[in-house]
C-alpha cells in the first residue's frame, strides 16, 4: 500500500491539471462546480501528500524516481518523470495545505465577482504548475514547469485587467521574471554543453546525478575553467532565475506592485508558494553551488542585503498588503542568505514556517480589505479587534510569528539562521540581527494601526463570513506550533534538519536542548530575542503611546523616511535608465544598424541589384531571331577564341 501512494503521487499534480481544463470547457457556468472541482482536486493532493509525508519521515533514505524519455535526438536525451523524496515531500505538504485553505477563502472573498469560475480555473492551473516544478526529476523539465508558474502569475495578477494598474502589474511582473529566466536558461545551457558527454546513459541534467557529474567533470577538467565561463558563472547564470522569482535585489520591484491581484492570489503564489520556488531551486541544484565558494558567498550576500533592504522599505508603507510583500520579500532574503551560507535544513525550514504564518496574515487583509470596504490604507482603518475579534487574533498570532516570539514557529526557524551565521560571516549576523528587529517593528506597526486605537475610516467594518475565518483559524494552528518540529524541545530534537538532510552533509548547526540553553544564554543568543523586544517596544510607544516619535522620524530623519516611503527610488532609477538610456540605445541601434544596413543594404539594396540587372537584360529579349543568331554564335566563337589562347 505504501508503495502504491508513493508510486502514484503523480496524480496529486494530474488532479488540479484535470480540474482546470473541465472547469474551462465545460462548468465555467457554474460556480457551484467550479469551486468543488477545484477545492476538491487540491483536497485529494493534501490528503496524498501528508501520506506521502509520512512514509517518507518513516523511511527518509527511500527515494523513488522515475522517468520517461520524451525527447531523442542523435545523443541528445530529455526526460520527464517524478521524483519523491524527503524534500519533495515536505514542499507537496506546503503548496497543498497553503492552496487548499486559500481555495476555501476565495469562495468568500470572490463570491461576487462576474469572472469567479474562471479565476478557481486559473488556481487549479498554477497548483498544478507548482506541483509540477517540486516533482521535477531534472533541471530541463523544472524549466518547463517554472515558465508555466510564471504565465500562471500573469494571468492571476492580472485578473482585474481593466485595472490599469493591474494590467501594469501583471506586466512588470512577466517583463523582470523573464530576465531572471533568461540567466537559468543559459546557465542550464551552458552546463549541459559543458557537461554533455558525461550524461550518457543518465537522466539528463538529473538532481540526483548533478553531483557526480559535476565531481567527475571537475576532476576530469572537463567544465571549461578559463575566461568568463567556469562552474562560478553556471552557478551564478542559474541563480538569476530564483533571484526573480524569489523577489531578490536588485529584481524584487515586481513582488510589490503584483499586490493589484485579488487578495486569495497575494496569499498563495507571493506569500507561500510561488515566490518560495526561487528558494527551492536552490536547494535541488545545491551540489552546483557547493563548487563554488564565490557562488556561495553571493548567495549569502544577495540574500542578507534583500532581507534588510526590504525591511527598510516596509516600515513606511501604508498599504496594508503592500507592506506584507515587502515583508515577504525580506523573509525570503533570510532564507537565500541561509542556503548561502550552507544552512540547507535551516533556509527550507522558515520556507515551510514562513508559508503558513505568512500566507494567514495576507489572508487576513483580505480580511480586513472585505470589512473596510475594500480600503487598503492603514490610516483609515484603526480600532477593527472590536469589530472583527478573529481577524485580529490571527493576525496578532502571524505578527508574533514572524517576529521571532519565542517558542512560535518563526522563532526557531529564524534562531537557526543566526546561530549559522554567527559562527560562518559575522556580519551577515549583524544584518539578519537588525532585520529581526526591523521585521518586530514595521509588522506590530501593521497590528497597531490595524487594530488598535479608534477607528479612522468611513465604512462599517464587520467580521466576515465561515469561508474566511476558517481557513485563517486553520493556517494559526500550524503559525503556532509546526516551529516544534525544528526545535530542541521534542524528544530526539531538531526532527526537520535529520529529515530533510537525510545523511547528506550540509553545513548545519548542532541544536540539541542543551545546545540551546547555553546559547541562549550567551550574548549572540540574545540577540535575537533583544532584537524582537526592542522592535516590539518601539512599535508601542509611536503607534500606541503615541509619545511623538513618528513625527521626529519624518521631521529630523526625513531623508531617510523618504527614501523608506519612495521604496529607495529604485524604480525611478529604473525607468530613468530604460528611458534614457536603453531605449536611445535601441532607437539608435535600430536608425542605424537596422534601419541602414539591415532594411537599406541588404534587404532594400539586395533588391534594387535585382530590379537594375532585370531592368537591363530585358533589352537583350527583343523576340528577333536574328538576334538570338548573332548573339550564340558569338558566344561561340569567343569561346573558341578564349580556348586556344589557352591552348586547348
Amino acid at each position: 500500500m505504501s508503495d502504491l501512494l508513493i508510486k502514484t503521487s503523480w496524480i496529486i499534480a494530474a488532479v488540479p491539471l484535470i480540474s482546470a481544463l473541465l472547469i474551462i470547457l465545460f462548468f465555467n457556468f457554474s460556480r457551484k462546480i467550479s469551486a468543488f472541482l477545484s477545492i476538491g482536486a487540491v483536497a485529494y493532493g493534501l490528503i496524498h501528500s501528508i501520506l506521502i509525508l509520512y512514509l517518507s519521515y518513516k523511511d527518509p533514505h527511500h527515494v523513488l524516481e522515475i522517468n520517461y524519455p520524451w525527447i531523442s535526438a542523435g545523443t541528445f536525451k530529455l526526460f520527464v518523470g517524478y521524483l519523491v523524496d524527503p524534500l519533495c515531500a515536505m514542499m507537496l505538504v506546503v503548496v497543498c495545505a497553503v492552496s487548499f485553505f486559500v481555495q476555501i477563502y476565495t469562495h468568500g472573498y470572490m463570491k461576487e465577482d462576474p469572472n469567479y469560475s474562471k479565476f478557481y480555473a486559473y488556481l487549479s492551473l498554477f497548483t498544478f504548475s507548482m506541483l509540477g516544478l517540486v516533482f521535477s526529476t531534472n533541471l530541463f523539465q523544472s524549466y518547463i514547469f517554472w515558465e508555466l508558474v510564471g504565465v500562471c502569475s500573469y494571468l492571476l495578477i492580472g485578473f482585474w485587467w481593466y485595472k490599469p494598474s493591474a494590467a501594469n502589474a501583471c506586466t512588470k511582473a512577466f517583463i523582470v521574471n523573464r530576465i531572471g529566466d533568461a540567466g537559468l536558461l543559459i546557465g542550464l545551457l551552458i552546463l549541459y554543453f559543458s557537461t554533455q558527454n558525461l550524461w550518457q546513459d543518465k537522466i539528463t541534467l538529473s538532481f540526483n546525478e548533478l553531483k557526480n557529474v559535476l565531481d567527475t567533470a571537475l576532476r576530469w577538467d572537463i567544465l571549461p575553467v578559463v575566461g568568463i565561463i567556469s562552474i562560478t558563472t553556471i552557478a551564478l547564470f542559474v541563480f538569476l532565475g530564483p533571484m526573480a522569482k524569489s523577489a531578490q535585489f536588485p529584481l524584487h520591484v515586481w513582488l510589490p506592485d503584483a499586490m493589484e491581484g485579488p487578495t486569495p492570489i497575494s496569499a498563495l503564489i507571493h506569500a507561500a508558494t510561488m515566490v518560495a520556488a526561487g528558494v527551492y531551486l536552490i536547494a535541488r541544484s545545491y551540489p552546483l553551488y557547493e563548487l563554488s565558494p564565490i557562488a556561495m558567498n553571493t548567495v549569502a550576500w544577495v540574500g542578507g542585503i534583500t532581507a534588510i533592504f526590504a525591511a527598510t522599505i516596509a516600515l513606511s508603507q501604508f498599504d496594508i498588503k503592500r507592506a506584507l510583500a515587502y515583508s515577504t520579500c525580506s523573509q525570503l532574503g533570510y532564507m537565500v542568505m541561509a542556503l548561502g551560507l550552507g544552512a540547507y535544513s535551516a533556509g527550507l525550514f522558515h520556507l515551510m514556517t514562513h508559508a503558513f504564518f505568512k500566507a494567514m496574515l495576507f489572508l487576513c487583509s483580505g480580511s480586513v480589505i472585505v470589512a473596510c470596504h475594500h480600503e487598503q490604507d492603514m490610516r483609515h482603518m484603526g480600532g477593527l479587534k472590536k469589530f472583527m475579534p478573529i481577524t485580529s487574533l490571527t493576525c496578532l498570532i502571524g505578527v508574533l510569528a514572524i517576529s521571532g516570539f519565542p517558542f512560535m514557529s518563526g522563532f526557531w526557524s529564524k534562531d537557526m539562521i543566526l546561530a549559522v551565521a554567527w559562527e560562518h560571516n559575522k556580519p551577515l549576523f549583524v544584518i539578519g540581527s537588525l532585520t529581526a528587529m526591523l521585521t518586530a517593528f514595521y509588522m506590530f506597526r501593521l497590528y497597531f494601526m490595524t487594530f488598535s486605537g479608534e477607528y479612522r475610516g468611513h465604512a462599517h467594518p464587520h467580521e466576515t463570513t465561515l469561508a474566511i475565518t476558517v481557513p485563517l483559524i486553520s493556517l494559526a494552528i500550524p503559525s503556532i506550533f509546526i516551529g516544534l518540529i525544528g526545535s530542541p524541545l521534542i524528544p530526539g530534537g531538531d526532527k526537520f534538519s535529520s529529515f530533510i538532510s537525510y545523511g547528506e552533509h550540509h553545513a548545519h548547526h548542532e541544536w540539541g536542548l542543551n545546545v540551546f540553553i547555553k546559547e541562549f544564554l550567551t550574548i549572540q543568543g540574545m540577540i535575537p530575542f533583544f532584537a524582537f523586544l526592542i522592535g516590539t517596544t518601539l512599535a508601542w510607544l509611536v503607534y500606541r503611546k503615541n509619545l511623538g516619535l513618528n513625527t521626529f522620524i519624518k521631521n529630523r530623519l526625513s531623508v531617510f523616511y523618504k527614501l523608506s516611503f519612495n521604496k529607495w527610488y529604485i524604480d525611478e532609477v529604473y525607468f530613468w535608465g530604460l528611458n534614457k538610456l536603453i531605449l536611445p540605445f535601441y532607437k539608435f541601434s535600430w536608425s542605424i544598424i537596422d534601419k541602414v544596413i539591415v532594411d537599406g543594404v541588404f534587404v532594400n539594396g539586395s533588391a534594387r541589384v535585382v530590379s537594375i540587372v532585370g531592368g537591363g537584360l530585358r533589352y537583350i529579349e527583343t523576340g528577333r531571331g536574328q538576334l538570338y543568331v548573332l548573339v550564340i554564335f558569338s558566344s561561340v566563337f569567343f569561346a573558341i577564341l578564349f580556348l586556344l589562347s589557352k591552348g586547348g
